[in-house]
């Protein structure tokens, strides 16, 4: 049972940020590939905060690609952080694994 992430057809509303694997082709949204995590969720813990230090161009109204490196340093750092933002990476574990071993990038589409 997942806490933090639904996948798309499971949303309730629309306040959520899509995590989409590889680059966003700038058309498709709540793909059923892509895991979804409420607004409230991800703003209710550093996690954001953590994002921002290795990825300064966060957009969280937009798209950003994030690269395995830059996902490698934030779940470090949400490891050490604990509580809230390290379950939300632990979370999204084998998705990052599934998606990092056929794309580059991931692309979080904000709200």
């Amino acid at each position: 049972m997942q806490k933090y992430f639904v996948l798309p057809k499971d949303r309730n509303g629309s306040c959520y940020y899509e995590f989409y694997k590889g680059k966003w082709d700038e058309k498709t949204f709540w793909k059923s590939d892509s895991i979804c995590i409420d607004d409230d969720d991800l703003l209710d813990c550093d996690f954001v905060d953590i994002l921002i230090k290795y990825v300064p161009n966060y957009d969280p109204f937009g798209e950003t690609e994030i690269t395995k490196q830059q996902w490698e340093q934030v779940k470090t750092d949400c490891f050490l952080s604990g509580g809230k933002s390290a379950a939300i990476v632990k979370e999204a574990e084998r998705w990052m694994e599934d998606t990092f071993s056929k794309h580059l990038v991931f692309t979080i589409l904000g709200i």
